[in-house]
């Protein structure tokens, strides 16, 4: 299913370089060297997915869904960067213009257009971008875009360390007005090289990006792993999820919505030994098959549905 939780590791043809710093351990026993929070979820969806995935190297089929989310994450980058480095709102265009240039280039990528015109597909996602760019651009406060995380949980008994990786869409400051906004903008750009020269006291809080098609319930976000891990990895407890809601109408009235909570220590505590349980069962080579009744395991929502259960009724048949 593609609900704007895909990650970079999910897309066909992105790599990953392990830094260097991180220790070797579970890095050789894992097929990218590390593991991701959409890694990770994808294994407790359905291990037997994530093995044709991430060691079978099977392709995977792409939807409309997922690359028109991708499109409109490339349109908020470049508005949410040009805010950064200049401390000034672009247009409307460098948005919807981004996207749209996005879209055009790699739509052959997609294989599933789900029963929608290429048009629709593309103008919905312009409505997207432009709908962050109206109810939430004016309200960013960016000190770090499209940043990637790297943390190595460890466990109790340290005999294991599991590289975590994984790329925040921004990290904002709470700021009180624009002129303090600006002042803390501008350390941290002209510290660019060295970040940490940039002393930033005011709260910090985690946002990233979702186009779904229903509202996210509090509960969600609560127990999300993606967020609680990046929590945990940035030592910000505040984080804020920036919903482009597109509903289920045939004409689309999109719509943005800003859900926001903190993250607790009791929560990351939870979320890492749940990722070194994934990380204990793919090291001993454990991938089973989920229910067949999830919703997840059908034609629609699974990527792999024709190397697994759809491989075994087309050969019966």
């Amino acid at each position: 299913m593609s609900d704007g939780t895909e990650e970079f590791d999910e897309l066909p043809g992105f790599e990953v370089v392990v830094p260097p710093e991180v220790e070797p351990d579970l890095v050789d026993v894992l097929p990218r060297g590390y593991l991701s929070p959409s890694q990770i979820s994808m294994f407790l969806k359905c291990a037997y997915q994530w093995k044709l995935v991430y060691v079978d190297n099977k392709p995977r089929k792409t939807s409309a869904r997922m690359y028109q989310g991708v499109f409109v994450h490339s349109g908020v980058e470049a508005v949410l960067r040009e805010r950064l480095a200049s401390g000034k709102l672009p247009p409307l265009e460098m948005a919807t213009d981004t996207f749209s240039s996005a879209f055009d280039e790699s739509k052959g990528l997609i294989d599933d257009w789900e029963g929608s015109e290429e048009g629709f597909v593309k103008d919905t996602g312009i409505k997207c971008a432009k709908a962050y760019y109206d109810e939430a651009a004016k309200d960013a406060t960016p000190i770090a875009v499209e940043k990637t995380t790297v943390t190595v949980i460890r466990s109790e008994d340290g005999k294991i360390k599991l590289p975590i990786l994984g790329r925040i869409d921004s990290i904002q400051v709470q700021s009180h007005t624009e002129q303090e906004y600006q002042d803390i903008r501008e350390s941290v750009v002209s510290n660019i090289e060295t970040p940490a020269a940039a002393k930033i006291t005011k709260p910090k809080r985690i946002n990233d990006l979702k186009v779904v098609t229903n509202k996210w319930p509090e509960g969600k976000l609560a127990n999300d792993l993606q967020f609680t891990i990046y929590a945990g990895s940035e030592h910000i407890p505040d984080v804020q999820v920036d919903q482009i809601v597109k509903g289920r109408a045939a004409v689309p009235r999109v719509r943005y919505e800003r859900l926001t909570g903190v993250v607790t220590p009791q929560m990351v505590k939870h979320a890492e030994n749940v990722a070194l349980d994934v990380a204990k069962s793919i090291a001993m080579g454990n991938f089973p098959r989920t229910d067949p009744s999830n919703w997840n395991c059908s034609e629609k929502w699974c990527g792999m549905w024709e190397h697994c259960r759809g491989k075994t009724l087309a050969t019966k048949l």
